[in-house]
Formats: C-alpha cells, sequence, structure tokens
C-alpha cells in the first residue's frame, strides 16, 4: 500500500525548494501588484492584464506542447531531454514570431496607446519565457534549487523597478520596463548554468533534427489543445471581461490573483511528485500514489479557503482599498476553481504518463467549446459574474467527468481512493 510516508526525500526536498521560490514570487508580487492597483486604478490595471492575457494565449500555442514533453523525456533521460530542448525551438520561434506580428498590427489600429506599449512589452517577455525551457528541465531533473535562484534574482529587479515607479510617481508607461525584466533576467542566468552543466552530445545530422522535430510535431498537434485549454480556462475569462469592461478585468484579474494565490504549492508539489509517478512500473502503486497526490491537493486547497473565508476581507481591504471591495463577492468560487485545476492537472499528467495524448486532445476540445460558449453568453449577460462561473464549470469538469471516460474509468476510481483517509495517512483500516 502506497501512502505519505513512502514519498522520496528528494522528492520532497525538491517540493521545497519550488514552494520557497514560489512563496517568494507570489507574495512579492500580491504586495508590489497591490501598489500598482492602487496607483494606476481598476480601468489602467484591466489594460496591463488584457495585453499580458493576450500573449499567454501566443505562448501557449508556440510551446506547441513542448513543455509537458520536455518534462517527461527529462525524467526519464537528460539526453532525450536535451536534444528536444534544441531540435525544437525553431518550431517554437516560428510559430511565435507570425502570430504575435499579425496580433500586433490588429492592436495598432485596435486598441489605445497605453494598451498598444503593453503589449509590447508583453511581447518581448514572452518572446524570452518561450525560450525558457531550462525551468522546465531543471524541474524534471528534481533540480529546482536553480530555478529557486535565477527566478528570486528576475522577480527581484523587477520588482524594485515597480516600486520605484510608484514612490516616484512616473508615467505609468514605464511599467512596461518590470514587465520585460521578469522573464529577460532569469533566462539568462538559467542559459549560462545550462550551458555549463549540460551533458555534451554529439552533433545531430540534419536527418536526426528531422527526426525529433517530426516527433515533436506528432506529439504536439495533440498536446498543444490540451496546454492551450488550461490558459484558456483563465484567460478567454479575461479577454471577454477586456472588451467588455475593464474595469470588471481589474476587479477579475485581483480576485484571481488572491484566490489562485496558492497555486504554486500545487503545482510545486506536483512536478515533484510526479517525476516519482512517472518512473513507477506497476500500474496498482502508480494509481495509489495518484490517489495521494489528489488528497494533498484537496487539503491544501482547503487550507487556502479558510484562510480566505476568515481573512478575504481584511486583506482585500488593506492591500488594495475600497476600490476593489468587490473583489470579495468572488474570491473564494475562484479558490474552488484553483482546487479543480489542479486536480486536472494531475490527471492530464497521468493521462500522459499513459501516452493518452489523443484522449487530451479530445478532452481538450470539449472543454474548449465549453468554456468558449460560458464565458460569450455568461460574460456578455451577468459581466463579471458570468466570467467566475464560466470557469468554475469549465474546471468542475476538467478535474472530474472528462476525465472518467480514461482507461475504463481508471481515475474515478483513483478519486475515490483519494477519501480513504486512514490508508492514504499510512494506517490500516480499524475495527
Amino acid at each position: 500500500m502506497y501512502n505519505l510516508k513512502n514519498i522520496k526525500f528528494n522528492v520532497f526536498s525538491n517540493t521545497l525548494w519550488i514552494v520557497a521560490e514560489k512563496s517568494l514570487s507570489i507574495f512579492g508580487l500580491i504586495f508590489v501588484t497591490s501598489l500598482v492597483a492602487k496607483y494606476i486604478g481598476p480601468e489602467n490595471f484591466g489594460k496591463l492584464v488584457f495585453a499580458s492575457s493576450i500573449f499567454a494565449v501566443l505562448q501557449t500555442v508556440a510551446m506547441f506542447g513542448s513543455e509537458n514533453v520536455i518534462f517527461q523525456k527529462t525524467s526519464t533521460s537528460v539526453k532525450i531531454g536535451q536534444r528536444i530542448i534544441e531540435t525544437t525551438r525553431i518550431i517554437r520561434n516560428t510559430i511565435y514570431f507570425i502570430m504575435a506580428y499579425m496580433l500586433i498590427v490588429y492592436l495598432y489600429y485596435t486598441v489605445d496607446f497605453l494598451t498598444l506599449s503593453y503589449s509590447l512589452a508583453t511581447c518581448v517577455a514572452v518572446f524570452f519565457s518561450l525560450q525558457d525551457v531550462y525551468n522546465i528541465y531543471f524541474d524534471a531533473q528534481l533540480k529546482s534549487k536553480i530555478n529557486v535562484i535565477c527566478n528570486t534574482i528576475g522577480l527581484a529587479i523587477s520588482l524594485l523597478i515597480r516600486y520605484i515607479v510608484v514612490e516616484l510617481k512616473l508615467d505609468v508607461i514605464w511599467f512596461c520596463a518590470p514587465i520585460i525584466s521578469l522573464t529577460v533576467i532569469p533566462y539568462l542566468i538559467r542559459l549560462y548554468i545550462y550551458n555549463n552543466n549540460k551533458v555534451e552530445l554529439r552533433k545531430l545530422n540534419k536527418n536526426r533534427v528531422r527526426i525529433y522535430q517530426k516527433y515533436m510535431i506528432n506529439v504536439g498537434k495533440d498536446l498543444v489543445l490540451y496546454s492551450f485549454s488550461i490558459v484558456l480556462y483563465t484567460k478567454i475569462c479575461q479577454l471577454f471581461l477586456g472588451l467588455k469592461s475593464q474595469h470588471d478585468l481589474g476587479i477579475y484579474s485581483i480576485a484571481v490573483t488572491l484566490g489562485t494565490s496558492y497555486y504554486f504549492v500545487l503545482n510545486a508539489i506536483i512536478c515533484s511528485y510526479m517525476t516519482q509517478v512517472y518512473q513507477e512500473k506497476n500500474e496498482q502503486r502508480s494509481a495509489e500514489m495518484l490517489a495521494v497526490l489528489n488528497f494533498i491537493v484537496f487539503s491544501v486547497s482547503l487550507a487556502a479557503f479558510i484562510f480566505l473565508y476568515l481573512f478575504g476581507h481584511t486583506l482585500v481591504e488593506w492591500l488594495y482599498g475600497p476600490d476593489y471591495k468587490e473583489v470579495n463577492n468572488i474570491v473564494l468560487y475562484l479558490v474552488l476553481v484553483c482546487m479543480f485545476s489542479g486536480l486536472a492537472t494531475v490527471a492530464d499528467k497521468y493521462i500522459i504518463c499513459f501516452g493518452g495524448h489523443k484522449y487530451l486532445r479530445n478532452k481538450t476540445l470539449f472543454l474548449v467549446f465549453l468554456n468558449l460558449f460560458m464565458a460569450y453568453f455568461l460574460i456578455n449577460f451577468y459581466g463579471i459574474y458570468g466570467a467566475v462561473t464560466s470557469i468554475f464549470i469549465t474546471e468542475l469538469v476538467a478535474g472530474t467527468l472528462a476525465n472518467y471516460f480514461f482507461k475504463n474509468g481508471l481515475l474515478f476510481k483513483v478519486q475515490l481512493k483519494s477519501f480513504y483517509i486512514k490508508n492514504i495517512l499510512g494506517h490500516k483500516l480499524g475495527k
């Protein structure tokens, strides 16, 4: 019987490193974002979020599912991981350049100067983020300590620039600088470390390069919709809200920031823990491991829900002021959204482990259309509350029902096992 006592120390240690880095990131961003939100107001803050939402979608499409492949392959073979990183870069860059160019041209003729400026800055930042797949590479090797160092340095510089802009009361266009620095600095540091520590491989001929690229395209065409759906669940609501009311988008984005702020904990646990699941050859034992992981996701989410239920109103008033009081009406629903998102991530990674790329593609197509349909109509009629309802229903389905048709209901059985508390904690069932 697999339970919490069986978790390896290196998995636990790597999780702590990721949590430490993300803790600094999320709390730093929350406090500095509060300064920015107060300084520029909900409407201008909505413009900033609108720009980042658009390019987050483009980045996901340009990655073409490679983030999942790099993580899985590096977990089992560092050499193959390096090959995929180096031979598929041209695919990611080509897709991004084409889409980014068309989008910038469109925005030039349709949005105001401030939104265009934020969009250009975000375009540059996302380009460097697209190159920085080395964070996935180090996570898969349980070397998240490297990512902690790189991201913390980049975050500290970015937050310092934002703080200076607010304190000196500079023009809001100066917020373009920290948008770019947040991705450029970690990328350059991580690239240097990668180049000095990577395994030396013989140079591939053109035919071998094409084999890797063909493999990435074949796998990526199924995974890209899966990855696209993850960002779409949150970003499509932001895009529709931004088109309807950038003031509402500013409120919604703050609620998302607070309600999903603990996702870094879930992501750290999932990333570290899934390396152990991928290495397990026994299907029954891997299912037990997944049940433990689901239990952890639920427990962390419950703690976050209780905290925001007790202290959410005070936190919003202190950080953002009375202009953002409407955040209190929706933030708890977004905690539940985050929980189901975590359960969906666990299920999706497990499906990938079984080679279920086509299942993920079909699941994603269904969820994308479901989310688009609900977001369009609910936001049109109910505004910000329609956005919350749309994302909640989508993540609920993504984390539960949409997984139950894989391998004859395997994931339904796994989720049921997640509630066998005594087994999860490592105790035999009592009388």
